[in-house]
Parts: structure tokens; C-alpha cells; sequence
């Protein structure tokens, strides 16, 4: 199940004088109680409402507000996410167990969390600590809606203005605010993800009553990026592009909006456009990191890798202790030189075949020479992907080795390094397979050839070696070392190795 990586407890709200009076003797019975006491509430305030005569005070409809902010928050009783569930010496008056009393029954849920059972209640409980919950009764099925809805026609009927400025409407607004957001999150973790942004819109639209000063926990930037998240994982872009925009015109978490409204159009299929709101979005705000990698991952994982490196230069010399950003420069120097590699043996093997056929056709001159021509030519082509593949090879080996003078104990570094060698082995045994008989009558070609693919697979045994003494148990470093000692004929080693992979398995 997705997490929303947030703070929760800046949303965390104070048990109500209505619940704190209980502390010392809650019971998952009185639950039901509550549930019924706040029916019957709202039951006299629908009928104050239908009256004409209380229905034109002020002060009915801002009883209204205040009956179903206290409805909407009936079952929690205080608790927010984070909370201790069991009572404990560390905390003695603040928990679940005090709070709502013990459970009727607990239950394992799916995402490995604890289900704690209540009457109208299941709260849902990790390392004793209430992560969210799911209300499964409730005195009314929109309360807070009820309760703004209230505030607003208290508002109305003010002639002079003053209800909305007053303190007890920017505290009511505060809380019902507060509750939005909680069950926004709530219901992003319970996965009701059109549901949450809707609880998040819901806040967010709260922000044209006046703000308490000192009111420093209701954020709409927050608010309005985690409205975002949730539409995002509904897949209604139209409302994710929007809570998103909004987060960034108040300047939250800036960076992580535009990745996503770059997602949505990479998902979109439309490409172009994805790439220009992070590359626009990246000139406007360049001290946001996480756009200068949305870039970098673009032109890699479209293969522009000369476009890369210019991204990934930039972000060398901003983040140069980043070592990872080395890492994915590194690893587009492999993919480059093996994408050369393929070419390069293509060129090698059309030139062959040429150069066969000019044999063939040695009687007829004229053919003879452009066959010749043309296999010189192809040939003249390997040779300068020949350059071009250890000039990038070079690059990932220093790139590499860059890496290992910030830190000389980065794991990845020496896998790749052993990679490289192994592929230097790789291109020396295809290389003494191109050479043909005619130009190698003595064999000492291709015995060279031989020799230079055993140094390789030496130097790259040295590697992950490294790679091995920092992690021990790294079952692909075992394999690959396994492989290496065999192909060098250095069978009891392999069989050593062998041992180790079989005990690890078991």
C-alpha cells in the first residue's frame, strides 16, 4: 500500500473538552453512546433550522457548525496518526487505549498493520502506533460539509461582517480544516484515492475565511500537493494538474509538482510536452534539484545520451558529493560503448564477408577491386567505432574511479568496474574470433588476443573482489566470480564459489 510521506502530526488535533472529560474511563461502549447523542444534536438543530424564527438568528447556524464539527469527530475522540495504541509508562494519558478504551477485537490487515476493532471504529495500528483509520458508523454522512455549510449562512446573515473575522469561526474553520486533511489522508492510505482529494479540495477551499496568525499548522501549499498526490493516483490528471498548479503557486514542494505533472503527460504518451514543463520548469527554478534529474532521466531513458551528460555535468558541479548522479554517468558510458560494441562487430562482420567475396571474385578485376573497396571501407568504419568504444570505456572507468576516490567503499562502483573488465574480456575473444586463418598462420594473433582476454577477466576478478569484501553475501558477485575463475580455468575456485552460492540458497 502507498504512503504519503508526511509530518502527521502537524494535523494532529487536540481531544475536544467534550472527550477529555472521559480520559479516565473510556469504553469501546460509549462509542455508540456518543454516536447516538450526536444524532440526537443534530436532530434538534434540523429542527431549529426548519423554524423561521431561530432560523434567521446567527447564532442557530453557528451552534450548527459547531454540532456537526463535534459529529465529525465523535469517533476519534482525539486520537491522531502516530499516537501510542497500548497504554504504556512512557505515556500514560495520551493514547488509544485510553482515549477510545480497549478493542473488541484485533485483526491482521493486509499491508501488515493491526486492525484494532471498535463498534464504529477500526483503527489501524503498527509498532503500537495508529497509522489511520476507517470510521464504519458515523451520526451523518457529510458532517463537515454540513458544518462549513453552516459558517457560510452564518456569514450571510451578517449584515456587518463580523462573524467571519470572529474568533470562534477562525477556530471552528481551523478545526474542520484540520479534519478534511486527516480524513484526506486517511483515505489516501485505505487507497480511496478520489475520495482523498476531494477531503484535500475540501480544505483548500476553506481558505477565503480569515486565518488565525498564530495559525501555523493549516498549510495549503501542503494541503493542496497531497490533493494532488491523491488525484494523481486515481488517475484524474484534470484535478491533479490543478491541486498541483496550485501547490506551486504557493511555492510547496515545487519541485515534486512538476515531476508529477510531467508523469501524467509521459504516461499521456506526450512526450514533447513532458519534456518542455521540465525543462521550462528547471530554467525557473534551478536550485530544484529534482528537476535537473527529471531531465537527466529523460534523455536517458530516451537514449539521448549526449544530452544526458550535459544535464548530468550540471548537476556534478552543484551536487558534487551526489554520488549516485556520477553513477548514472557512468552507466551511460557502458550503455554507450556497447551500443558501439553491436555496431562495431556488424561493420567487422560486413567487411568479412565483403572481403570473401572479393576472393571469389578474384578472376573479374573490376569486382575484385570494389569488392575490396567496400570491405576496406566498412572495415575503415569498425575501426573508428574501434576508438570511439575504448574512448568510452575510458570515460565509465574513470567515471567509476572518480567515484571510488569520494568513496572508497561504494559498492557499485566495483560491480561496474568488474563489468568493464569483463567486456574488455568479451570484445578480446570476439576479436580473435574475426581474425581469419590467412592473416594468422602461426596463431600468435589470436594467442594474443587470448592472452589479453585472461588479463581482463583477472582484472576484472579484482574488482568484484572489492565489491565482495563490502558485501559478502552479494549472490551476483558470487556468480559472476564464478564464472570468471572457470573461464580462466581455475576450476577449484569456481567450485569454492559454487559452495557458497548452494549455502547462501539454503
Amino acid at each position: 500500500m502507498k504512503r504519503l510521506i508526511l509530518t502527521l502530526s502537524a494535523f494532529a488535533l487536540a481531544a475536544s473538552t467534550t472527550f477529555a472529560q472521559n480520559i479516565s474511563g473510556a469504553s469501546a461502549a460509549d462509542l455508540q453512546k456518543n454516536i447516538n447523542d450526536a444524532k440526537a444534536k443534530i436532530a434538534k438543530s434540523d429542527a431549529d433550522i426548519q423554524n423561521p424564527k431561530s432560523a434567521a438568528k446567527i447564532a442557530t447556524w453557528e451552534n450548527r457548525a459547531k454540532v456537526f464539527t463535534d459529529a465529525a469527530s465523535v469517533n476519534i475522540k482525539g486520537v491522531y496518526a502516530g499516537m501510542e495504541a497500548a497504554k504504556s509508562q512512557k505515556n500514560m494519558f495520551n493514547n488509544l487505549e485510553i482515549l477510545v478504551g480497549s478493542p473488541t477485537s484485533k485483526k491482521a490487515a493486509q499491508d501488515g498493520t493491526e486492525i484494532w476493532v471498535y463498534p464504529t471504529i477500526n483503527f489501524y495500528v503498527q509498532n503500537n502506533q495508529v497509522q489511520y483509520w476507517e470510521e464504519t458508523v458515523t451520526p451523518d454522512p457529510a458532517p463537515l460539509d454540513k458544518a462549513v455549510e453552516a459558517y457560510r449562512k452564518a456569514c450571510q446573515l451578517d449584515a456587518k461582517g463580523a462573524v467571519k473575522s470572529k474568533k470562534s469561526t477562525m477556530d471552528g474553520i481551523k478545526t474542520i480544516k484540520q479534519i478534511y486533511t486527516n480524513n484526506g489522508i486517511n483515505k489516501y492510505q485505505l487507497q480511496k484515492y478520489n475520495e482523498a482529494a476531494a477531503d484535500f479540495e475540501k480544505a483548500l477551499a476553506l481558505s477565503d475565511f480569515p486565518k488565525d496568525p498564530k495559525d501555523t499548522a493549516s498549510i495549503d501549499g501542503m494541503i493542496a500537493y497531497y490533493g494532488g498526490l491523491s488525484a494523481f493516483q486515481a488517475k484524474n490528471y484534470a484535478k491533479a494538474r490543478s491541486l498541483f498548479n496550485s501547490s506551486i503557486q504557493l511555492n510547496y514542494e515545487v519541485g515534486r509538482c512538476y515531476h508529477h505533472l510531467y508523469l501524467m503527460k509521459m504516461e499521456e504518451g506526450k512526450k514533447d510536452e513532458a519534456l518542455k514543463i521540465i525543462q521550462d520548469a528547471y530554467e525557473k527554478y534551478p536550485a530544484e534539484e529534482s528537476l535537473l534529474y527529471d531531465v537527466i532521466n529523460y534523455y536517458t531513458s530516451e537514449k539521448e545520451f549526449d544530452k544526458a551528460e550535459t544535464y548530468l555535468n550540471k548537476a556534478i558541479e552543484k551536487y558534487p558529493n551526489n554520488l549516485s548522479v556520477l553513477g548514472v554517468k557512468g552507466s551511460i558510458y557502458v550503455e554507450d560503448y556497447n551500443k558501439i560494441k553491436e555496431n562495431y562487430v556488424k561493420k567487422r562482420s560486413e567487411a568479412d564477408s565483403l572481403k570473401k567475396l572479393a576472393f571469389k571474385n578474384r578472376m573479374n578485376q573490376k569486382e575484385n577491386d570494389r569488392l575490396t573497396a567496400a570491405s576496406q571501407a566498412k572495415l575503415d568504419e569498425a575501426n573508428a567505432l574501434r576508438k570511439q568504444y575504448d574512448t568510452q570505456m575510458k570515460k565509465a572507468e574513470n567515471t567509476y574511479n572518480q567515484i571510488l576516490q569520494k568513496d572508497p567503499k561504494y559498492f557499485d562502483a566495483y560491480f561496474s568496474l568488474g563489468i568493464i573488465n569483463y567486456d574488455k574480456s568479451d570484445m578480446a575473444k570476439i576479436e580473435a574470433d574475426l581474425i581469419p586463418f590467412s592473416e594468422d598462420k602461426d596463431g600468435s594473433k589470436v594467442a594474443a588476443k587470448q592472452n589479453e582476454r585472461k588479463e581482463a577477466c583477472k582484472a576484472s576478478i579484482a574488482q568484484f573482489e572489492k565489491a565482495l569484501a563490502i558485501q559478502p553475501t552479494n549472490k551476483d558477485v558470487l556468480t559472476n566470480l564464478r564464472m570468471l575463475h572457470t573461464q580462466i580455468g581455475e576450476y577449484d575456485k569456481a567450485k569454492e564459489l559454487k559452495e557458497k552460492i548452494e549455502a547462501l540458497s539454503n
